[in-house]
């Protein structure tokens, strides 16, 4: 049995836009760090052929990479604007240099181009099941172990050092 989507369903997707967040934090409508236009030209450059798919699947994966990046990171500073959909731009932020970090920093939207292809392949942040993190899998002659204490979650250790620079550090609490 085929189930087709409801008319509203087609309709949101085919109407279904980015709005880039332009480093005022007044739109209310921002949902977006990236245009396709900047996801394009970054995995252009690097010869990427996985990043292919419709203008809407390229744009769903954009919507996945800024989605995941607000819900990752604790930003350092605070919101421009109280009430702003995004996490940035934001006021009160510096680097680790001191530097004022103003509007959409171009590492955070080179961050999420990269989370945008990663993407593509499925999603940043699972659902996992209840029950704890396995700590041995076997199917068939494939066999996995899992550290104790290892998180179930995806990791992208390139993206973490990419945003180093903009992220609070942990609390001394997080740490024990």
């Amino acid at each position: 049995m085929e189930i087709s989507p409801s008319a509203s369903a087609v309709r949101w997707r085919k109407t279904m836009a980015l709005v880039v967040e332009q480093g005022g934090g007044s739109d209310p409508a921002a949902n977006a760090y990236i245009d396709l236009a900047y996801a394009d030209a970054h995995h252009a450059l690097r010869d990427r052929s996985g990043w292919a798919g419709s203008a809407e699947t390229k744009a769903a994966a954009v919507l996945a990479a800024t989605e995941y990046l607000d819900l990752s990171f604790r930003w350092r500073g605070e919101r421009l604007i109280p009430g702003q959909p995004l996490g940035w731009p934001r006021r009160l932020a510096r680097d680790d240099e001191g530097v004022v970090l103003a509007g959409v920093p171009a590492v955070l939207r080179l961050a999420c181009a990269e989370l945008a292809w990663r993407a593509l392949s499925g999603p940043l942040l699972p659902d996992l099941a209840a029950g704890g993190r396995p700590v041995r899998e076997k199917v068939g002659e494939v066999e996995l172990a899992y550290a104790p204490g290892a998180s179930a979650l995806p990791r992208f250790p390139a993206i973490e050092r990419l945003l180093a620079g903009l992220v609070r550090p942990p609390d001394p609490m997080e740490r024990a």
